[in-house]
């Protein structure tokens, strides 16, 4: 099998990985990286340059599809961590509700006070709401998972503004001070400004929006813990070839459906595929996971392309972090709070931003893979597994102390 590794979940001491998730990962985090370049520099992406044309692709090919990638995967680890809670005899549900809060904290800081397209919260949220999933079974969370893939993709969107211009009708977007309710408040708080103003505030708006993507996302949590009750890896190492032809068919199908939607075409069949979008960006998840697992079953030098991203996988919180932390600090007015005017570089043509980022990505994935030599997690992993346990886990290799401290603390 090459350097793919498929381990079967069953954790011990500091716990067997699935290598291919690993991988993925690091892939997914390259992916939405790509994604977040104009947002993270404000790169200029003109029509009709390269670098327009560069972005357009970027935006066909992974738009959508990298994040939805990474939510299959982080239902996976949502399950993964409940069975090693339970196989050691500890509360799965309060560890993964302390991991999912820890996550949360770093998420807020992240989104309020370095920069606004943080993808923390809404995954923590979203965490928080998968507490109430993990005890279906597979074809229930399949199930489940459609359903709400169905409401988020169409009836979620087109009722919401409808709601608000309903709730505004009535005045139930503002506050009536006769009511008692309110009246109380606005004794304890002094005054109280009406609901659509707390809309309309920048930071309750951010709070909004970041539901609606948690909302929005929730199904792919739920077919990537489906897939992990199912063993998806080992169907695909079983049936390599049959997957390798799925995924082929669902790329063409999944691409087809999203440049329709970038395009507006109005061809019959292209507009029916356009119109149920969120499916297209589905099927190229779909697609990447069949191809990854699959590339890593074959073997050969494609192969081992892949297990370079295993590091940057593991490390995949600490790179996120530290992608944001420096672009903010480097580019003008795209950070939040200070980081909104710390940066000296301005607005630069896309093309030229997506090479740097490029270099930027593996010069990452060198660090990481050094990292790893001397370290069992990256900086912020090892700060969340101190939320997830409340224990001090060994952080350094071989690292005698840390894990003495860890005994004392369990003690106490």
């Amino acid at each position: 099998m090459g350097v793919f590794v498929y381990r079967q979940p069953t954790l011990s001491g500091d716990g067997a990985r699935i290598e291919v998730l690993d991988q993925m990962r690091g892939v997914a985090l390259l992916s939405i990286f790509l994604c977040n370049l104009v947002a993270l520099s404000g790169a200029s992406a003109t029509d009709g340059t390269p670098g327009g044309w560069m972005y357009l692709l970027v935006h066909i090919v992974l738009g959508d599809s990298s994040r939805t990638l990474f939510s299959f995967m982080f239902g996976m680890s949502m399950l993964l961590i409940y069975d090693s809670a339970r196989r050691r005899d500890r509360q799965p549900y309060w560890t993964l509700l302390r991991r999912m809060l820890t996550l949360l904290l770093i998420g807020s800081v992240h989104l309020y006070m370095i920069w606004s397209g943080d993808i923390l919260f809404m995954y923590a949220l979203d965490g928080l709401m998968l507490l109430a999933f993990l005890w279906m079974s597979p074809l229930l969370l399949l199930s489940t998972g459609i359903v709400l893939l169905l409401l988020t993709s169409s009836t979620l969107q087109d009722w919401t503004p409808g709601l608000q211009a309903w709730l505004s009708e009535r005045n139930w977007l503002s506050y009536d001070p006769s009511s008692w309710p309110f009246w109380l408040l606005s004794q304890l708080s002094g005054s109280m400004p009406s609901l659509q103003q707390w809309y309309e505030h920048p930071n309750w708006f951010l709070m909004m929006s970041e539901w609606q993507l948690a909302i929005q996302h929730l199904p792919f949590f739920l077919f990537g813990m489906y897939a992990y009750r199912k063993g998806i890896f080992q169907q695909i190492a079983r049936f390599p070839g049959r997957f390798a032809i799925v995924g082929a068919v669902l790329l063409l199908v999944g691409l087809a459906g999203k440049i329709a939607n970038s395009f507006g075409y109005t061809a019959p069949w292209v507009s029916t595929i356009a119109q149920f979008y969120p499916f297209a960006y589905v099927a190229v998840t779909i697609s990447a996971i069949f191809c990854i697992v699959w590339i890593g079953y074959r073997g050969g030098w494609a192969s081992r392309v892949l297990s370079l991203f295993g590091p940057i996988g593991r490390m995949a919180f600490s790179c996120y972090l530290l992608q944001s932390l420096i672009y903010v600090s480097v580019f003008t007015a795209t950070g939040e709070g200070v980081f909104g005017y710390i940066g000296w570089v301005d607005v630069m043509p896309y093309g030229r931003i997506f090479a740097g980022s490029l270099l930027f990505f593996i010069a990452q994935m060198i660090f990481a893979t050094y990292w790893l030599k001397y370290f069992k997690y990256g900086p912020f992993e090892w700060l969340w597994r101190i939320g997830t346990n409340l224990e001090i886990p060994s952080f350094r290799r071989n690292d005698r102390h840390s894990a003495s401290s860890a005994a004392r603390i369990q003690q106490q």
